[in-house]
């Protein structure tokens, strides 16, 4: 099975989730597939992380430099698509650019489910039961 446009969502505080999900990705991408990387900005819509985020580290972090690192260092030029920066909810973001992207499959990390988790669900727990296309979720 090979997708010809994947979405891969990365988090800033999971950079060994990247390699994961990048190797599994480039394993699935047709020869002529793109890569497209989404950071998803959710500081504003989660209040309770504003106070414990200072106002200097929210100036200081650049997300496109962040996602064009990621695209330079990972993906191979013939499958480089856009760095894409949302800001919401991780999940309903990643569901509504996959959407607007109208891409093949979603790749995407997953932590270890902790107790709270069964009960409130993860991001990709979410993104598995909304997405409209298919979901690979890496460990």
């Amino acid at each position: 099975m090979s997708f010809k446009s994947v979405l891969l969502p990365v988090e800033m505080v999971a950079p060994d989730a990247v390699e994961k999900e990048m190797k599994i990705a480039l394993d699935l991408i047709a020869d002529d597939g793109v890569i497209d990387i989404l950071f998803v900005d959710d500081v504003s819509v989660h209040h309770s992380m504003a106070a414990s985020m200072s106002y200097g580290f929210e100036k200081k972090f650049d997300s496109h430099a962040f996602l064009t690192e990621i695209i330079e260092h990972w993906v191979p030029e013939k499958h480089r698509g856009k760095a894409i920066i949302r800001h919401g909810v991780i999940y309903d973001e990643i569901v509504a650019q996959a959407r607007k992207s109208d891409v093949d499959a979603i790749i995407m990390a997953s932590a270890k489910p902790k107790f709270r988790s069964y009960f409130l669900g993860s991001n990709a727990s979410k993104v598995v039961r909304h997405a409209s296309c298919s979901v690979v979720v890496v460990r």
